[in-house]
């Protein structure tokens, strides 16, 4: 085991514990503000109710993975699946991290685990968080049909997507870097080059077919999350059409977006989804209970799974090699 692998592999049963343990507070701080009411929504939902929610988060989970493991197959890196679908529910313990960067854990299991180049996992979270900011976009744009006031969002979204997906598309940046690498030394030169050995990959996951695919990949997964809270909605005699619901949805995770500094952009989201169904005519006591239940069955639903996932793994300790033949 290098030096350089023997802390990072140490810290991380560490950081995980400490990811329970905040998980842990923030629920019971939520429990205890609104336990009467949430008790009441959660018996409102049923036990059907709840399974179709979490299953539906689930399934985008799902979604999802294919589609990560597609690109990083594409980069040439085909993990084993199962092992692999654990690494990848891993990274959702730290979802609740600022920007989400805390789901680059799944590169720190890769490297260690499978060889693969930080450039390449790192590039495939890049490209993948893209894609998920475009169609969340797309599905936001359903609410900017009834209310014109919110269309600046999915509006500056799509023109920053757009802007990157084409500066990506320039070789000439990625060569820039490397020139700009070779005249420095030590890790800021490394540090350069894996800079551009990151660009050319995600460049390489953004070709128009890859990029169609895993956009309609973003569509299904995040239109289904739409879909669960248009099931809560109406389990709490909230009068919404579909198509409102999945796209306020869209807002509320663009307007979290807008928290990017905020772990898994807690604030933007709290804020911005009860007011979007109070919009739609729903009073704000139960659109509060809407979104509390939302939150539980997407966020926090997949950092608890993000964290029995990094359990398993840290305490099955890394796969053995398989004997070559001969």
């Amino acid at each position: 085991m290098s030096a350089a692998a023997r802390p990072a592999r140490l810290r991380r049963p560490w950081l995980i514990a400490i990811a329970g343990l905040g998980v842990a507070a923030y629920l019971a701080a939520a429990l205890i503000a609104d336990a009467h009411a949430l008790g009441s929504a959660l018996q409102g939902l049923g036990y059907s109710g709840l399974g179709l929610v979490l299953g539906a988060s689930l399934l985008n989970y799902a979604l999802r993975f294919q589609r990560w493991a597609r690109y990083l197959a594409a980069l040439g890196h085909p993990v084993p699946r199962g092992e692999h679908r654990l690494i990848y529910i891993a990274g959702f313990a730290f979802t609740i991290s600022p920007g989400k960067a805390g789901e680059a854990l799944r590169s720190l299991y890769l490297r260690d685990r499978h060889q693969v180049p930080y450039a390449d996992s790192m590039a495939t979270l890049f490209v993948e968080r893209l894609l998920d900011v475009l169609a969340i976009a797309v599905l936001a744009s359903l609410i900017v049909l009834q209310d014109l006031r919110w269309w600046p969002l999915p509006v500056i979204a799509l023109v920053v997507v757009a802007a990157v997906v084409v500066t990506l598309g320039r070789p000439a940046l990625a060569d820039g870097i490397d020139r700009i690498a070779t005249r420095r030394s030590g890790r800021i030169a490394t540090a350069l080059a894996g800079l551009a050995n990151l660009l050319r990959a995600s460049k390489t996951l953004l070709l128009p077919s890859r990029l169609a695919g895993g956009l309609l990949i973003g569509l299904v997964a995040w239109g289904i999350e739409g879909l669960a809270l248009y099931w809560i909605c109406q389990s709490l005699a909230i009068a919404i059409a579909l198509p409102a619901a999945v796209g306020v949805y869209g807002m509320a995770v663009l307007a979290g977006g807008l928290a990017f500094f905020m772990p898994g952009g807690l604030g933007g989201m709290e804020v911005a989804m009860p007011a979007l169904l109070v919009a739609q005519g729903a009073p704000l006591a139960t659109a509060v209970i809407a979104m509390l239940l939302c939150r539980l069955a997407t966020l926090w639903f997949a950092v608890l799974l993000g964290l029995l996932a990094a359990a398993w793994l840290e305490a099955r300790g890394r796969p053995q090699p398989e004997p070559q033949a001969g």
